[in-house]
């Protein structure tokens, strides 16, 4: 889970896939609803809520 997805860039801290560099380390990732018509409506499907995000910091 160490690896980066080239290109992807993440801000959610408390994400266990963000890492220090503010990327991505998910083997994948799905963004989730099909009938978004703004960016505001779009949502990251792989979201896993960490216990301490200080550790991705």
């Amino acid at each position: 889970m160490d690896k980066e997805i080239r290109g992807i860039s993440c801000e959610v801290k408390n994400c266990v896939f963000h890492n220090k560099n503010n990327n991505c380390t998910a083997n994948r990732i799905k963004v989730g609803n099909p009938q978004a018509t703004h960016e505001s409506e779009t949502k990251c499907e792989t979201f896993e809520c960490c216990e301490n995000p200080s550790n991705y910091e």
